[in-house]
């Protein structure tokens, strides 16, 4: 300031790619209290949790094995995961390239999938470091919404406590409860 001290504000900090960051997606603040706060992410018809900066995470799977291939496969023993899902891969041995990057699932299998970019190009494992051990792979955190990219501006909420009742015109009042970090 010109007369001396500081001052700071509220601001918002990059955490990730939206789902579709080709349409357009709203943020909306939950804050229970002052420990547990929340960015709402509202896309076209999905919604995801936002936490001590970054995406709320499922429960992680267990990985047995990634392959050196072009598109990189992971083995993970019944993942139930789906074509298009967004996971973060975490703690992988040797193949460290993977560690902390956020993917998009592709080609599922029972117990495997293959790795694709945010844009859904392949991912070529080829020249990174051979698997040796571990690492688990989580879901980001997403629930299926009634609202559309269009629909997002004319959202209009109210908290009270652990819910978020939301109106729009076009559809009738609905209640958003967190029961749980992952349950919605």
């Amino acid at each position: 300031l010109p007369h001396g001290g500081l001052t700071n504000r509220s601001g918002l900090k990059f955490v990730g790619e939206a789902k579709n960051s080709a349409k357009k997606v709203r943020l909306i603040t939950f804050q229970f209290s002052t420990e547990q706060a929340y960015a709402l992410e509202f896309g076209d018809f999905t919604m995801r949790v936002v936490r001590d900066g970054g995406y709320v995470l499922e429960s992680g799977k267990s990985i047995t094995g990634i392959t050196n291939a072009n598109p990189g496969v992971i083995t993970s023993a019944s993942h139930g995961f789906f074509d298009g899902d967004e996971v973060v891969i975490s703690d992988v041995g040797g193949m460290s390239e993977l560690n902390g990057r956020t993917v998009k699932v592709a080609n599922v299998t029972a117990n495997t999938f293959t790795l694709n970019d945010l844009f859904g190009n392949a991912i070529d494992t080829t020249l990174y470091a051979p698997f040796t051990s571990g690492g688990s792979v989580s879901r980001i955190y997403a629930i299926a919404t009634p609202y559309g990219e269009n629909d997002l501006a004319a959202l209009v909420y109210v908290q009270s406590a652990d819910v978020v009742y939301i109106t729009h015109p076009s559809y009738a009042i609905r209640k958003l409860a967190r029961n749980a970090e992952t349950n919605w």
